[in-house]
C-alpha cells in the first residue's frame, strides 16, 4: 500500500501563466498581453527574438507610455529593436536595455518568462494573473 502523500503542482507550476504555443510566435514576433503586475493593471509584450522568448512591461523609461501608444507596433521598421512609438527610443530586445542616449543606461522592466513542451509562459512571481 502506498502512504506517500500526493504532491500537488510546484510554485513554478502554480505561477506558469500560458500566453500562446511556441508556434504562434515566430521570430521577431510580439504578443502585447494584459496582466496584474505587483496587483496593478500592466500590458506586457512577449516576442520572439534570436529564437529565444522574452518579456517586458509594455512601458517606455523616458514616459510612462505604452510602447505601442501611437502605432499599433513595437519594433522599428527593420524588426532588429524595439522603440516607443511616441518618441522613438529605442531598446535591445534581448536585454531591455535603451540604445537612445536619452535614456541610455535605463531598461524596461524585464518579466520572467519561459518556453516548455511547446509553450510560451509568463513564469515571473511578480504577476498573478493574465487579464
Amino acid at each position: 500500500m502506498n502512504t506517500t502523500p500526493a504532491q500537488g503542482p510546484s510554485a513554478f507550476d502554480k505561477r506558469k501563466l500560458l500566453i500562446c504555443e511556441s508556434a504562434e510566435l515566430a521570430d521577431r514576433q510580439h504578443r502585447i498581453i494584459s496582466l496584474l503586475f505587483k496587483n496593478e493593471r500592466q500590458s506586457a509584450i512577449v516576442l520572439r527574438h534570436g529564437g529565444q522568448i522574452f518579456a517586458y512591461l509594455n512601458q517606455c523609461v523616458h514616459m510612462v507610455r505604452r510602447l505601442d501608444c501611437m502605432h499599433d507596433a513595437v519594433f522599428d521598421a527593420e524588426q532588429k529593436h524595439l522603440r516607443c512609438s511616441m518618441h522613438g527610443i529605442v531598446y535591445d530586445p534581448t536585454t531591455g536595455e535603451s540604445l537612445s542616449v536619452l535614456c541610455s543606461g535605463e531598461r524596461l522592466e524585464a518579466l520572467r518568462s519561459a518556453e516548455i513542451d511547446g509553450r510560451v509562459y509568463i513564469v515571473d512571481k511578480r504577476v498573478t494573473g493574465l487579464i
